[in-house]
């Protein structure tokens, strides 16, 4: 059984980045969402901004489109979340 979702907090250095979590609405966004989260981290050589799972140090990845949620894993744990649940259980901070 997959968990419904896992607590994650993403810090960005730009309120722009920040704000497009709420714009999450499918798969199709959320991967526009991340590729510039990933984009913006390599662009500043930013390492340990993005916090997941209560701190862990764990990043999620395997990214799929799961029955109209989005599914990932987190080290070795699946879990599955709604696209308009995101902006809420992950935590986004600004540092």
């Amino acid at each position: 059984m997959i968990p419904k979702s896992a607590r994650i907090r993403l810090e960005f250095d730009a309120e722009v980045l920040r704000n497009e979590i709420f714009d999450v609405h499918d798969f199709g966004s959320f991967q526009n969402f991340w590729h510039r989260f990933e984009n913006f981290l390599a662009d500043r050589m930013v390492v340990g901004h993005l916090n997941v799972l209560e701190g862990r140090g764990l990043i999620p990845s395997d990214f799929a489109d799961d029955d109209g949620q989005l599914a990932y894993q987190v080290g070795e744990t699946n879990y599955r979340i709604a696209y308009d649940q995101i902006a809420r259980e992950w935590t986004v901070t600004i540092r």
